[in-house]
């Protein structure tokens, strides 16, 4: 998703190493994905929308601050270390204003959480999962109003459902790492995202069924 395919372990290395440009790139790299991560985070609580760009400037700062202490110089340790600090500060956001807090009056367009720097939506592998066809919209309007329709749906699945989702699609995480995660086999977490999938899908055209291309 995003530049994150151009990362590597060598990369990752340098960066926690402390070479300044190697840093500087994976910030330029992760960045969209951060957002996209508090995103799903926020799904349950639209009202909140408003506050990606001030969590993602957050987590930013902190994975930035933190990169020297990342004990695996991976992608997949970078990748580990940026989840926790995503989790932390949209659970410490969610504290200080309680989840049932009141919508704010300038709640932000998921339009742009889902943009990458050259203006590219970002969502597309998991909307040409959750599409019919595995056609993109055919205007980037289109595609925008869509994904909001994504981000809203994620936010009414029950909560399992939310949770591999998020995982599978916005932190990346592969299935053998969910499985852990959720201390379940990984047969059973392929299963239940499966499930979780199909559930939104029906949530958003009435068919649970994915055709793939």
């Amino acid at each position: 998703m995003f530049g994150t395919a151009q990362l590597t372990d060598d990369l990752v290395a340098a960066a926690i190493r402390g070479c300044p440009a190697d840093a500087s790139r994976i910030m330029e790299m992760i960045s969209p994905q951060v957002r996209l991560m508090v995103t799903a985070r926020l799904s349950p609580n639209p009202g909140q929308f408003h506050a990606v760009e001030e969590l993602g400037q957050l987590s930013m700062v902190a994975l930035a601050d933190g990169l020297a202490r990342i004990r695996t110089p991976t992608v997949a340790g970078l990748k580990s270390y940026l989840r926790g600090i995503v989790s932390r500060k949209v659970a410490d956001y969610l504290n200080r204003r309680g989840e049932g807090g009141r919508a704010a009056a300038d709640t932000e367009s998921l339009d742009a959480p889902i943009a990458d720097p050259d203006g590219a939506t970002g969502a597309g592998p998991l909307w040409q999962l959750l599409s019919a066809s595995g056609a993109s919209p055919a205007s980037a309007a289109a595609q925008a109003e869509q994904i909001n329709n994504v981000m809203s749906e994620i936010g009414r699945l029950k909560a399992e459902h939310r949770q591999v989702i998020t995982m599978a699609f916005f932190d990346q995480m592969p299935t053998r790492q969910i499985a852990e995660e959720l201390e379940v086999s990984r047969p059973a977490a392929s299963m239940l995202l499966i499930r979780a999938v199909k559930a939104l899908r029906r949530n958003l055209t009435g068919s649970s069924r994915i055709v793939t291309p």
